[in-house]
């Protein structure tokens, strides 16, 4: 499994806000290290909020630095948070594989990112139905592990070269060291039937019955570290578990050689299939927080 880990750094722009580190967040179970929080000059009354999460191999820090996302804080006033993952036999990755980390309270990483999330709606008065999360490649990964252990807690969530929800489940690790890389190879997306997917995220939160996040999907159709075949495999996950259906596909949107897969109204689950793309295309930030309805 070949790891492109970190998104190219975007060029360098005069951000308005300031980044603080933060340790004492409160639940932290597995022990994640600090977090870092960038606040804009203008923070909005009731701010939104956005958990950014790297690859495999990176950090809170370069995450930052490879996104747009602070520019548009600082024009919209939300809060962005940047975690760094625990290491994984020698390399930062986020828990996608061990019970702990897929079940609501269960004890892992999730829990400590939603942690960070509950804090965070305190410290600034954020607005609770405004809570999204991203990452890239890892990052990708753990955002859908989120939506569907924290259903709760996340409006939405967009996944950049992602798997579905507990596809690592069982998986003595959740890096390209692994042992099984049964999940980012597609040998499980070449045999789940969609039914399957759905049960695996619900079973993430057994009983719950409240609104479930939105989810935006991008992947590229060259990536050799996680297969296009788990496009398909993310999008048969939501559609079951968010109740919709395919509508339509709309060629280059956003951009030229991105196809947008829209299903139902295109409010709750939409794919981008990027023809020609590499592991982890690049950040949409305007198509994304449109999803999102921040812009």
């Amino acid at each position: 499994m070949r790891l492109q880990s970190l998104l190219a750094i975007s060029p360098a722009v005069a951000l308005a806000g300031k980044t603080t580190s933060i340790s004492d967040w409160g639940d932290n179970p597995s022990g994640l290290p600090a977090m870092l929080v960038y606040t804009p000059d203008k923070i909005a009354e009731k701010p939104a909020i956005i958990l950014g999460l790297h690859p495999c191999g990176g950090t809170g820090s370069q995450y930052q630095s490879s996104t747009p996302l602070p520019s548009y804080a600082d024009k919209l006033g939300f809060i962005l948070l940047f975690p760094t993952s625990k290491s994984q036999s020698g390399m930062n990755c986020w828990d996608c594989h061990s019970a702990k980390s897929l079940k609501h309270n269960g004890g892992g990483d999730s829990q400590g990112l939603a942690g960070m999330v509950k804090w965070t709606l305190t410290k600034y008065n954020g607005d609770p139905s405004k809570v999204f999360v991203v990452g890239g490649s890892s990052g990708a990964m753990e955002s859908n592990v989120l939506a569907a252990t924290y259903p709760d807690v996340f409006a939405g969530a967009a996944s950049y070269s992602g798997v579905p929800a507990a596809c690592w489940a069982g998986s003595p690790i959740s890096t390209p060291a692994s042992s099984d890389l049964s999940c980012p190879m597609g040998k499980k997306a070449s045999t789940f039937t969609t039914q399957q997917w759905g049960d695996l995220a619900r079973d993430c939160y057994p009983n719950y019955n409240g609104t479930r996040p939105k989810m935006m999907i991008v992947h590229g159709t060259n990536d050799q570290a996680v297969v296009i075949s788990l496009l398909r495999a993310q999008l048969e996950q939501w559609s079951n578990v968010l109740q919709v259906s395919f509508a339509k596909n709309v060629t280059n949107d956003p951009i030229t050689n991105w196809k947008k897969i829209v299903y139902g109204d295109g409010s709750k689950l939409v794919g981008y299939e990027v023809q020609g793309g590499g592991h982890i295309p690049p950040f949409q930030s305007d198509a994304t927080l449109k999803f999102f309805g921040l812009m």
